[in-house]
């Protein structure tokens, strides 16, 4: 069984996982570095070129369709947001 079949048999949608997993990634990464803004807009737009580009042609099991792709980069986006605000705003 693979692990996206894993997932799924205990109830979880991939892609809500996926969602969680590139929210916290880039949360971590906004919240870590000494730039918070350049982070956030380093991680949009290289975030766009991997959902979109890389993942649209390479991953292929199971296939990605571009609503997968947009849930994806919407999970970095929301997420370099989140690392932003805890960075800059809460201090």
């Amino acid at each position: 069984m693979t692990w996206y079949k894993k997932i799924a048999a205990l109830g979880q949608n991939i892609q809500f996982v996926a969602f969680w997993a590139h929210l916290g990634v880039a949360a971590l990464i906004v919240e870590n570095l000494p730039h918070p803004l350049i982070a956030l807009l380093t991680i949009t737009f290289v975030a766009c070129g991997k959902e979109f580009y890389f993942d649209a042609k390479y991953e292929t099991n199971p296939p990605q369709t571009f609503l997968d792709n947009l849930e994806d980069l919407a999970g970095w986006f929301v997420g370099a947001v989140v690392g932003y605000i805890l960075k800059e705003v809460v201090k």
